[in-house]
């Protein structure tokens, strides 16, 4: 059904276009005694016709090429999801105004972002994932969730 639109719409406004030399060319074939030859007449205006109308039909085609070739792009840019960060937690720090700091084995420091109770003990296995808008959580290997802020080695 799109087609059948676009073609009509690509005819009316070839003809609307071109309105003046077609009635010429109408004209003209419309003179020709032969029927042989107003039927050739006839047949070589809709050629032209058809090319035009074959123009339109090419364009959406390009364009559903293009949106394939974007598509596998954004695939390949996109890719898969990392998998999560998995480490032991090497120190549980409290401070003075009794806020949590947890201290990775890899050096990294998570602050935690929730209640002033510790969820994790020094030597928990557990993962860093994304959460909602760009949290993230430490998730131990029984399920426990701690949101934390990750922050620099020197704080």
């Amino acid at each position: 059904m799109d087609s059948v639109w676009k073609k009509s719409v690509g005819l009316i406004g070839l003809l609307l276009l071109s309105t003046s030399a077609m009635t010429a060319d109408i004209g003209a074939c419309a003179e020709i005694e032969s029927v042989k030859k107003r039927l050739a007449c006839y047949d070589d205006l809709a050629g032209r016709v058809q090319e035009k109308m074959a123009e339109v039909d090419a364009k959406p085609t390009s364009t559903q090429e293009r949106e394939a070739i974007r598509q596998e792009a954004v695939a390949v840019v996109i890719g898969e999801k990392p998998e999560a960060d998995a480490f032991k937690i090497k120190r549980v720090y409290r401070n003075r105004l009794n806020r949590i700091t947890y201290i990775a084995d890899d050096g990294r420091r998570f602050k935690n972002q929730a209640s002033g109770t510790s969820a994790f003990r020094s030597g928990d296995a557990v993962r860093l994932k994304e959460g909602f808008l760009g949290a993230k959580v430490l998730v131990r290997t029984d399920g426990l969730r701690a949101k934390v802020k990750e922050i620099s080695p020197e704080s």
